[in-house]
């Protein structure tokens, strides 16, 4: 690979959202990658303009504005291979959330092998699973037929029988399938994915090929011990990208102006991408995670030395998802995130709008300690519902979240609506990360595009990766340790700075403590924490850790895992006020 960049090519990324679609331009400034400019407009997928190049334009044209370069034709069309430096661009990368979750449903043989892999598989996308199927549970075929039609699934994904063993069961399954595709009329007919027993593929292309649309993978469990996604993923994209297309027929005559210089993806793998990238970048013991609070779902991904996956939580967002949040949690777990007393009515008011209008800013500070305190809940929903996705060896006990490092996080959320230390305390509360990690907030949304760019455009990922566009929000340290009182010394630490000065610090239960570290400030803490509490390098144990400075510093969580919050409202109230204060008088 050539070495200069002075010839390489430019880079439009579209990603096109529930609520906004953004335009992000990337070429070469003096031999490296930069984000050029980026546009922001609605999206149009939806009613009334049912047309999705109306957002893309418009957010195209505001890049076009900003640097003068054409990127449109006369007649809108992107100008795709670049003709000059002031004219069009040479490669395309399109990322999709809007649409809408594809409904699903999951066909297994055992309820809880089979069937739950097939769930899983369906997480990696924006899905919804509508209905279930497995051999125990008790429906007649015509029971399952019903099912299936009353779902009104855009897929059906069957998994079930080791590879080589016993093939009835699958067989009960596919005559239902089958059956109901059949009856239902061809423009409503579903795809299927079939990831089950090897042996019976020909038997499933056989039955459906002339009555619907049919995929084959894998198996995705070829034992009983053994669950393989990956093969499978790989065809879930595809007809991902059927799907979408279908609905939004007018991405088809953008990705043909850049025919062969473009990828499409949805951006929740795009997202993941990025994390298994990084965590083959780091190696080592502790893995990636990353967090991606979006209108219309929230996206959890996590990798350990290049392996790992996305899951997607469609009934899970800031936006018209926020009316399922209740299945998952109650308002009092809402309030109790509250730095101030808001009325119940108030909260359900604002969540009300925002699912109606999910596009819309909080603006006063009573509607941005709602949203995110809704955030928290979300997060602490998402990632409870992940844990028994990650590697049984990386549990730790209780459900406390693994070790990673770093932390990616996501989201307008975080980025437009809420200042550095309250974007940090956000993440603390909804994720309650243990040991010590850095977060890395993606300022302008850059992570999903970046993953995506990847098939096409390898060195721009890299570079864009070390740029200022991934800014350090703050080193955290956490003694984990389930507190049973308040106000102990936790952890004590010495500071050493790169210029040789020392300080002494101690940090009780239940509060948190601040290092101040900016920018270009470098430090060694030799760490000791107390009463069993543990920082990644056992109960008790001390270490030296090396730590740069970042927007907020280096953060001492001493609050305990889980959190130990205030029974007493005014008091709990009180105690998360006192928090963010500490973060804030550093930032």
């Amino acid at each position: 690979m050539a070495t200069s960049l002075i010839d390489a090519d430019s880079l439009l990324a579209l990603d096109v959202g529930s609520a906004n679609t953004r335009a992000l331009l990337f070429d070469v400034v003096e031999g490296r990658y930069h984000l050029i400019a980026a546009g922001t407009a609605p999206t149009t997928s939806g009613r009334p303009y049912d047309d999705v190049r109306l957002g893309i334009q418009e957010a195209i044209t505001q890049v076009q504005n900003l640097t003068g370069r054409v990127l449109l034709a006369e007649d809108q069309s992107l100008i795709v291979p670049s003709r000059s430096e002031a004219v069009g661009v040479d490669q395309l990368v399109l990322t999709v959330s809007a649409g809408g979750a594809i409904k699903t449903v999951c066909v297994g043989v055992l309820e809880d092998v089979s069937l739950q892999s097939a769930r899983r598989l369906a997480s990696t996308i924006y899905s919804s699973v509508e209905a279930e199927l497995h051999t125990s549970d008790k429906r007649s075929t015509e029971g399952r037929i019903n099912t299936i039609i009353q779902a009104h699934p855009d897929l059906v994904i069957m998994a079930g029988g080791l590879n080589n063993g016993a093939s009835r069961s699958v067989e009960q399954m596919l005559e239902a399938v089958g059956l109901a595709a059949y009856l239902l009329p061809p423009e409503r007919r579903f795809e299927v994915l079939y990831a089950g027993n090897e042996r019976l593929a020909r038997e499933v292309e056989e039955t459906l090929s002339g009555i619907t649309p049919v995929h084959l993978a894998h198996n995705l469990r070829p034992t009983l011990e053994t669950e393989q996604l990956e093969p499978a993923e790989e065809k879930l994209l595809e007809i991902y990208r059927s799907i979408r297309l279908r609905q939004m027929p007018q991405l088809n005559a953008i990705l043909s102006q850049a025919a062969g210089k473009s990828v499409f993806y949805p951006t929740a793998h795009g997202f993941g991408r990025i994390v298994r990238i990084l965590s083959k970048i780091y190696g080592g013991p502790k893995g990636v995670l990353g967090v991606d609070l979006g209108a219309a779902a929230t996206t959890i991904a996590f990798a350990w030395e290049g392996s790992g996956r996305q899951k997607v939580f469609s009934n899970l967002g800031l936006g018209a998802p926020l009316a399922k949040l209740y299945s998952h949690t109650h308002i009092e777990k809402i309030e109790r995130w509250l730095p101030k007393e808001i009325p119940p009515d108030e909260i359900i008011d604002y969540l009300y709008n925002k699912m109606l209008y999910p596009e819309s800013v909080p603006v006063t500070e009573e509607e941005v300690l709602v949203e995110q305190a809704l955030a928290r809940e979300i997060l602490q929903v998402a990632i409870k519902r992940t844990y028994e996705d990650f590697p049984k060896q990386k549990h730790l006990a209780k459900g406390l979240l693994p070790a990673f490092e770093p932390i990616l996080a996501s989201g307008g959320i975080l980025t437009k609506a809420a200042s550095p230390p309250q974007a940090l305390m956000t993440l603390l509360d909804g994720l309650q990360p243990t040991g010590v990690t850095t977060f890395v907030l993606d300022t302008n949304q850059l992570l999903a595009p970046l993953g995506a760019a990847a098939d096409i455009n390898p060195i721009l990922t890299v570079q864009m990766l070390s740029t200022y566009h991934l800014p350090v929000l703050a080193t955290v340290i956490t003694p984990t340790k389930k507190l049973k009182r308040l106000g102990v010394p936790l952890l004590r630490a010495e500071v050493e700075l790169a210029t040789g000065a020392k300080k002494q610090i101690e940090v009780k239960s239940g509060t948190i403590g601040v290092i101040g570290l900016h920018g270009g400030q470098k430090a060694r803490l030799r760490l000791q924490p107390l009463h069993g509490a543990d920082i990644g390098f056992g109960a008790g144990r001390g270490g030296t850790v090396n730590v740069s400075g970042s927007k907020i510093g280096v953060v001492i969580d001493a609050r305990g895992r889980p959190i130990m919050l205030h029974t007493d409202p005014e008091k709990r109230r009180e105690q998360i006020s006192k928090w963010l204060a500490s973060l804030s008088r550093w930032a």
